[in-house]
């Protein structure tokens, strides 16, 4: 798998359990710093998580 497709899926992977999980999309929203360094994505596909997140609360 590339890099690019890997990094997607964990993306995919996060976003998920963030909308299935509350306590997960609760600690992710209050510290997502905290939470994404957990994961080994770009600092793009962190944005991307981030802004995701937003999204979903609004």
């Amino acid at each position: 798998m590339e890099p690019r497709e890997r990094e997607a899926e964990i993306i995919s992977e996060i976003l998920l359990k963030a909308a299935s999980e509350p306590d997960f999309r609760n600690k992710l929203i209050k510290d997502p710093v905290t939470i994404l360094a957990g994961y080994d994505v770009s600092p793009e596909a962190k944005l991307i998580i981030r802004r995701s997140i937003i999204d979903l609360t609004q």
